[in-house]
Formats: structure tokens, sequence, C-alpha cells
């Protein structure tokens, strides 16, 4: 008797784990839903909107976006966390998703340990630009003018667990420049301020300045990547301008999925991903949205985020921005 019930034991574990298999290798045989836990519109959400589509026709099933936002993308963050890990339910998210533990410390999820990170797909710099009829055309000449004039000047940026607040932030104390912050609740607010002159620079992304810079309405004085970037041609860095080796802010973007999602599923993703960004098409789209095309395998996606949420919880210790 015991005899039997082991073999029929061992027969269904048999049979489960093939049905897992087939599962696997089966998938997708229905539509797979592409959280974004932030608003309509937004360049998340735009990138968001390109890769489903061209996942769509790569895997043969529906991707459908579901805009979550809320609660610095916690919100929508959240629902992937907790939902079935079958590959169904996807995360598109930002580098939010590792600012978030140092900004909000009691998140309903662990960033790390609930979720399993597929792939990156973008990175995007953001940019500092002046009035139109500031004092300075120049960072170099910004900065002169502040440590000139303390605290006459201020600056807009989006409020909460974003790199357009927190690089500034970063900048600021680095060079020691006494500007006042102004926080937006959005990134056009914020940039609209600075157009109107209630504020006399933005951070933003770079794409969102660069196209009133483009038509006089502001003036463009740096850009957050190290090097000097094919995406801003003729702009300075904040690196070289303000003096800071080695300064640098990016905005990421990645695909995840809820903890334990099969390997093989994880792995299939990915590599759809990959395939996309290889497109020629792909180049030209990122580059209109001011992006840089930029793949990882999960294992160097997962060491992006835990790197990150150790680097922007020391700024925000540092800055004590999450108080402001």
């Amino acid at each position: 008797m015991h005899k039997r019930i082991v073999l029929r034991a061992a027969a269904a574990a048999v049979l489960l784990a093939s049905a897992s298999c087939w599962a696997n290798e089966a998938y997708p045989t229905r539509a797979v839903t592409m959280v974004v836990p932030f608003a309509p519109g937004g360049g998340v959400d735009l990138m968001a909107r390109y890769v489903s589509k061209k996942l769509e026709a790569r895997l043969g099933q529906p991707v459908i976006v579901e805009n979550k936002a809320g609660a610095g993308a916690s919100i929508g963050s959240g629902h992937v966390a907790r939902a079935r890990a079958d590959g169904y339910t996807l995360l598109f998210t930002s580098v939010a998703h590792a600012i978030n533990p140092g900004f909000y410390p009691r998140l309903p999820f662990d960033t790390v340990k609930d979720f399993a990170p597929i792939a990156t797909v973008a990175t995007a710099p953001n940019g500092i630009a002046a009035r139109v009829d500031a004092p300075f055309n120049t960072l170099a000449e910004m900065v002169a003018y502040a440590r000139a004039h303390p605290d006459k000047l201020s600056y807009g940026a989006i409020s909460g667990s974003t790199t357009m607040y927190l690089g500034m932030a970063m900048f600021v104390k680095e060079a020691g420049l006494p500007i006042r912050y102004i926080p937006y609740s959005g990134t056009p607010a914020s940039v609209q301020a600075a157009v109107a002159g209630e504020v006399d620079m933005v951070s933003s992304g770079y794409a969102s300045a660069d196209m009133f810079a483009k038509t006089g309405r502001l003036k463009m004085l740096a850009v957050t990547t190290a090097q000097p970037s094919a995406l801003a041609p003729g702009v300075a860095t904040i690196a070289q301008a303000g003096q800071l080796p080695g300064f640098e802010v990016l905005n990421w973007m990645g695909v995840l999925a809820p903890a334990q999602t099969p390997a093989p599923i994880v792995q299939r993703i990915n590599r759809e991903i990959k395939a996309i960004l290889e497109e020629p098409e792909s180049e030209q789209f990122f580059f209109a949205q001011k992006n840089d095309r930029f793949y990882s395998t999960p294992e160097a996606f997962q060491k992006l985020i835990v790197t990150d949420i150790q680097r922007y919880t020391k700024v925000i210790q540092e800055t004590g921005a999450a108080q402001k």
C-alpha cells in the first residue's frame, strides 16, 4: 500500500512538472497586461505603449497597457507585486522604482524581493534650462551668478521620487549653490513655470525642456549625461560645465514581473525585448523621444536596481529630500 502511494505521488509530481513546462513553452495563450504606474501621456507611458505593440506582434497575443498612477508609482507597482507570477501581468516602470525605497519608508512591497527584473529598455537624460530673460546664458555663468547673489535664484521640478528633483538637489549640494527649490505637481507645470518666468530655471526630462529651447522660449544650460550626448548636440554636461567630474543622472525604464515568475517566461520576454531594441525602427523612435536604447539581462537589471536604491537613498538622506 505504501509503495503504491509513493508511486502515485511521484507520477503526480511528474505530470505537474510536465504541465508546468508545457505552460511555459506555450506562453502566452491569452492577453498580457502591462501596468504603467504613471498617468497616460508621459514619457514612460509613451515608451510602454511602443514596446507593448512591438511585444504584442512578437508574442502573438494582445499586450494591454493599463495605467495605475499614484503615490510615486507605488500603486501600480504594488498591484504587480501582488499579481500571479505567471507572466500575464508585467510592470513597465522607471528609475522611480529604485528611488521609492528611500523616499517612502513604508512601501507595501519589497522593491527587490517582490519582483523579477526582465530587461531594461531605455535611458534618458535630464536637462537644466533657464527662463529666456535670465541674466546668464551658460551653466558656468549661472553658477557664478548664483554664488554672487545668494538665494536669489530658484528652480522648479516635479516633486516626489524623481531624478528631476533629486538630480538637481545633488547638483546644488555638490556645487554648493544657494538656489531655492519650488516643487510642482508635474513636469509640464514646472517647465511652463520657467517659460512664464515664475522660476529662473527648471530641471526636467531633457525632451520636455528641449522643445521650448528650440523655439526660443527657454535657454538650455546643461544635460545630465556624464559625457556629451548625441541627444543634446552642443549642450554642455553638468560634469564639464559644473566642474563635477563623473556627475551623471539618468532615467532608466524597464520591464519587471512578480517574483517567482518562471525563468523560461522571463527569458522569453527578455529575448523579445532585445530583438525589439535591435530593430532600426526602434532606434529612430527612441531618438525622436530623446531616449537611448538600453538593453540588459535580468541579472544586470537586478544589479542596477540594487545599486540605484543604495545611491538614491544616500542622496535623499544627505539632501533631506524626503522632507521637502
